[in-house]
């Protein structure tokens, strides 16, 4: 046993001394594959169905990419920066408030089917999730289609936001009518069962896929 554990853990530290030569520097952000529009914030959310019918539902956040850009020296875990939502109202934050994040991981159960559904991408979270379920639930759409359907949210300052992938010339148009487009960019991943057929989708402009094992 003791001559094992030594072979494990020389492999473990060659391969450590490996990835820690890698990562020696700090790169451009191109470097590690990171793209303004894809991922600009550090969000994710899993759903998740199991064979006996358990579920659940897990949205997570660091907030921005690389959170607070501090690392714990103690647990190597990267610090959210949570209190980024504060901003603009720092003269009025109290003790124990909490900063005005936006999930929705949700599981939806009646008799014969299970839904479970949530998703990334701060404010945009509530309506994205709202919409796809509105057009699986509603409208009768498939999972895929429900949640590939484009998402528009117009916020508390009237302000029209669009997602990132609406047509160009939807954008102008409305632009040319006085709207005032921003665009933003959200993901929504689900998984269903209804009587004994699964079906699951995750939104493919983060590169998410769904998975059965």
């Amino acid at each position: 046993m003791y001559q094992c554990d030594k072979v494990q853990n020389g492999a473990f530290n060659s391969f450590a001394d490996n990835i820690w030569s890698l990562i020696s520097k700090t790169h451009d952000l191109q470097y590690y594959g990171i793209t303004s529009y894809l991922e600009s914030m550090g969000t994710t959310h899993v759903s998740v169905l199991t064979e006996d019918g358990s579920a659940v539902s897990v949205t997570s956040s660091i907030n921005h990419i690389f959170g607070s850009n501090v690392l714990s020296s103690s647990t190597g875990i990267i610090l959210n920066n949570h209190l980024n939502d504060f901003c603009g109202r720092a003269d009025n934050i109290f003790h124990g408030e909490r900063p005005p994040s936006n999930m929705a991981p949700s599981v939806l159960k009646s008799p014969s089917k299970t839904l479970v559904i949530g998703g990334s991408g701060s404010e945009m979270i509530p309506p994205a999730v709202a919409s796809a379920l509105m057009n699986r639930l509603w409208f009768g759409k498939s999972l895929k289609e429900a949640i590939d359907t484009l998402v528009v949210l117009v916020d508390s300052k009237s302000e029209v936001k669009l997602e990132s992938k609406l047509e160009k010339d939807v954008v102008d148009g409305l632009e040319a009518l006085g709207h005032k487009v921003a665009k933003f960019y959200n993901t929504v991943n689900a998984v269903e069962k209804a009587g004994s057929c699964i079906s699951a989708w995750s939104d493919e402009r983060k590169k998410g896929k769904a998975a059965g094992y």
